[in-house]
């Protein structure tokens, strides 16, 4: 029986030709290392599972293989430095987790002091320290002077998850490889070479679906596999895997999308329930579903899909982009950002996305068309009652005072550039929907101002929101207004910029 603990242990490369997804990395590294012109510091940076670790090892490996020849940069494999960095046994290779020894103790005791010594036997004595962004302050302290001028023989390799929290007096003494999530493609042949060296056949809809459970991981991928591999099947399928894997997340994404751009908020509910009672994450469902929704907005402005989905996955995406209509897009994607944020305090978790199934459902094509629409009888007004036309009609107070404009609307659509910029400090995610605000009109204190959906103008009548617009509003102009929002009946389709600035607000671009 296959033991799924060291399934991607056994196959973690040994040598660059090995090592996959990250050919971009691989040349610029083994470059140096034929050229002899190697740094001194390296920084690995990028999601965890991708490589980072093995690059660093095979790197050791290379710079201290007994047997490598000139102008070349795959070690040997076969001498006694190799096979010491391979099985974890060279001293001269020294692996610090900083997850666990944060302390500038340990970073004394362990780099520093160790540093000014040559090493045993190999050219080189390599530092590779993982996690490194979990030191302290005062490790970081500590470090920075050996890493700005180490001995000839001692070479640094950092590798963290979380760049952003690196000081940048660490970063700047360190040549930088950002690696990358590997390409769907790439994991599957991995995948496969293992399954037929291992001699199991494998559906290929099963690795399809262990490489959606795995998101671009590759060490995740084959721990995955080993695991299926530990029911000891010479052929398994999906039925075999449904315990191990219970949902196919891609899957149930793009069959949730369908029902809801089909009208068929039944079928979307019963999803949602689907999941809710399989125990799955509805709230990392819900961020699979916008960045699905995300790469559908994209291929609506005409641009080519650059994402890791499936060959499936990326058929569903293109009919999505023609049976959804731009602006009801956009809606879609404004309410799931609303709806995901309301799960973790909701009473039912699903009740958010049930709730966005059937708001998004009843507004499709399909809906609509079902609504009896049959023309109605015409209703004939009937005159006043003499009681009626005796009793004096209520005159509200605004009708009784009409109250003269004290700004025309070229004055506040001059300073609305200027609104804008000063609410994106504290409201950024508002920047897209008050560019798209008309201002409308202005009587007396009050302006009236559209957007062209209903959930723009919820957002806009935010009460916290709202005062701070109408706060700078007074601060720019001297004197206070209240800001009154209306839906824009006649809506404007968006334009490819400003398809792109929403793409810009998920953290990505059109590509």
């Amino acid at each position: 029986m296959i033991n799924m603990s060291t399934l991607y242990r056994k196959y973690r490369p040994q040598k660059f030709s090995d090592l996959v997804g990250q050919e971009h990395l691989v040349q610029t590294i083994t470059n140096e290392i034929s050229t002899g012109k190697v740094a001194h510091a390296y920084l690995f940076s990028g999601p965890r599972g991708i490589g980072k670790t093995t690059m660093a090892r095979l790197f050791a490996k290379a710079i201290n293989c007994e047997n490598r020849k000139e102008g070349s940069f795959e070690p040997c494999d076969q001498c006694s430095s190799c096979q010491e960095i391979t099985n974890g046994r060279n001293i001269d290779v020294i692996e610090i987790d900083a997850a666990s020894h944060t302390g500038v103790d340990n970073v004394r005791e362990n780099i520093i002091d160790n540093a000014q010594f040559k090493p045993t036997r190999s050219k080189y004595k390599v530092f590779i320290i993982d996690e490194v962004h979990m030191l302290s302050t005062s490790a970081f302290n500590a470090l920075l002077k050996t890493l700005e001028e180490p001995p000839a023989h001692v070479i640094f390799v950092l590798a963290t998850t979380e760049m952003h929290k690196l000081p940048a007096t660490i970063v700047s003494r360190c040549q930088r490889f950002n690696f990358k999530k590997i390409n769907h493609d790439v994991i599957l042949t991995k995948l496969k070479n293992i399954a037929e060296q291992e001699d199991i056949k494998i559906e290929k809809a099963v690795l399809e679906r262990i490489i959606g459970k795995s998101e671009g991981c590759l060490r995740d991928a084959e721990s995955l596999l080993g695991q299926i591999m530990s029911l000891n099947l010479k052929k398994i399928n999906l039925e075999d895997v449904a315990n191990i894997l219970p949902t196919s997340d891609s899957n149930e994404v793009f069959s949730y999308l369908e029902a809801i751009a089909e009208g068929n908020s039944a079928q979307a509910i019963e999803i949602i329930n689907h999941l809710a009672n399989d125990g799955a994450n509805l709230e990392q469902f819900a961020l699979d579903t916008l960045a699905a929704l995300r790469t559908v907005l994209i291929t609506s402005a005409g641009q080519t899909i650059n994402t890791d989905y499936s060959d499936y996955a990326k058929e569903k995406i293109r009919e999505l982009s023609a049976k959804l209509p731009r602006e009801r897009l956009l809606r879609i994607i404004d309410g799931l950002i609303r709806r995901r944020q309301e799960i973790k305090q909701a009473p039912v978790p699903q009740l958010p996305l049930e709730l966005l199934s059937v708001e998004f459902s009843s507004d499709s094509p399909a809906a609509q068309s079902k609504v009896d629409d049959s023309p109605k009888p015409p209703v004939t007004p009937q005159p006043p009652s003499e009681a009626e036309e005796q009793e004096p009609k209520p005159i509200t107070e605004q009708k009784k005072q009409p109250k003269t404009q004290q700004f025309g609307l070229d004055k506040v659509s001059e300073v609305w550039p200027e609104l804008i910029n000063q609410i994106s400090e504290k409201f950024p995610s508002m920047v897209f929907i008050l560019k798209m605000t008309e201002v409308k009109s202005i009587d007396g204190d009050e302006l009236t101002v559209s957007v062209p959906y209903s959930l723009h103008k919820e957002k806009l009548q935010d009460m916290k929101l709202k005062k701070s617009l109408e706060d700078i509003l007074c601060e720019l102009l001297g004197s206070r207004l209240f800001i009154n929002c209306v839906i824009n009946e006649n809506i404007t389709p968006a334009t490819d910029a400003e398809i792109g600035n929403l793409a810009a607000e998920f953290g990505g671009q059109i590509v």
